[in-house]
């Protein structure tokens, strides 16, 4: 894709656009009476009109952190990679409010609704060590319509300010005991279109939307200790309707950490979290032809083997394909997966580091595939 360059005023233009895209309404977070109420529970006046200055003027979260009823935990049966972050994530519907069921598409939410995930870092790649909580995000539904507002936790983690402009957050993280440094990127309030701007299964055109609650990564038990099917409790609770009796004939993705899994699965259901948002039709990466979601034929041109992606140049390795069949080392996806430079990474957004263990699993998939001559 060929881009014009952009002078003048363009910039702020083009900033504005990306920001209105992305439900971005250009308030900055001033302070407000209804911010600044006190109260008992969530304050979903504020949360409907306001893009508070603190996280805590929502009154989302209690004293530790933790988040307050009415919250509703999940956990999605793959996990999105940020950097070896680990995430808290919790549904807020307003009083009286239920979700509505889609096989294929998000959820469908009431005004009011809030969607928060919370990043935390480890001081190892492991994820045994304790963890510092860096950034919030919300998606917030008003009239119809998502808003995305990032806040950065303290240092002393007594609050998180709202960062519309985003930040860069210098970081450690030990790697088999050796200390890398990198900067740590939340996102601006514009860039969340990146990857959640998709066509309105609504009939609305392009709109922000979530990427993880759909029925393909929640069809499966809970957060322990809970062993109840997530998308069977919420229905139970009156929370979600439209729920079908035959679970079983949902196309899910397997859960990641199950000993059932297989390799393959494992694979295509990470390509599928952290790919396929914008590998799809109507996704921001839909140009290149590449679909990555866990219901496309993995042996398919669509899905990459044997296909060359258009207006990437293979690289300083000089790659052909996406997908070698049986040459994990030959195929652009894993190769792309291992790079930080911005001409190469991919995803483009939402880390710093290699995730090495997600890497060296695509190879090995790909390299247990029966061996295809691409030329």
């Amino acid at each position: 894709m060929w881009w014009r360059p952009l002078v003048g005023n363009g910039w702020a233009l083009l900033a504005a656009a990306v920001l209105a895209a992305c439900g971005g309404d250009g308030r900055s977070g001033a302070e407000s009476s209804l911010c600044a109420a006190e109260g008992e529970g969530v304050n979903w006046s504020a949360l409907a009109q306001e893009n508070c200055p603190r996280l805590s003027d929502y009154r989302l979260l209690d004293e530790l952190g933790e988040s307050r009823a009415p919250a509703l935990g999940f956990t999605p049966s793959v996990a999105l990679f940020t950097d070896y972050a680990r995430k808290t994530r919790a549904i807020y519907l307003p009083p009286g409010g239920q979700m509505q069921f889609d096989d294929t598409a998000p959820f469908a939410f009431p005004d009011g609704s809030v969607l928060l995930k919370t990043f935390s870092l480890p001081t190892t790649t492991t994820d045994t060590a304790p963890h510092t909580r860096v950034e919030t995000r919300l998606l917030i539904l008003r009239a119809g319509r998502w808003y995305g507002l990032p806040y950065v936790w303290r240092e002393d983690g007594t609050d998180a300010d709202l960062r519309m402009g985003g930040a860069l957050l210098p970081r450690q993280i030990l790697r088999d005991a050796v200390q890398v440094d990198f900067m740590y990127r939340v996102p601006d309030a514009g860039q969340c279109a990146l990857c959640h701007q998709q066509q309105d299964p609504g009939g609305n055109g392009r709109a922000l939307l979530p990427v993880g609650l759909r029925a393909r990564y929640l069809n499966h038990p809970g957060p322990a200790p809970s062993s109840t099917n997530q998308l069977r409790h919420w229905a139970e609770q009156g929370l979600l309707q439209g729920v079908p009796d035959a679970l079983g004939d949902i196309m899910s993705v397997p859960v990641a950490s199950a000993d059932s899994t297989t390799l393959a699965q494992r694979a295509r259901g990470y390509l599928d979290i952290n790919c396929r948002h914008c590998h799809v039709d109507q996704g921001s990466g839909g140009l290149s032809g590449l679909r990555l979601g866990y219901e496309e034929d993995p042996g398919s041109l669509r899905y990459g083997v044997c296909k060359q992606p258009p207006g990437y140049d293979g690289g300083a390795a000089g790659l052909d394909y996406d997908i070698v069949p049986g040459d994990g080392a030959a195929s652009i996806l894993p190769y792309r997966m291992a790079h930080t430079a911005a001409r190469d990474r991919m995803p483009p957004l939402g880390r710093s580091l290699v995730h090495e263990e997600a890497v060296a699993m695509v190879r090995a998939w790909i390299d247990s595939m029966p061996p295809v001559s691409c030329d």
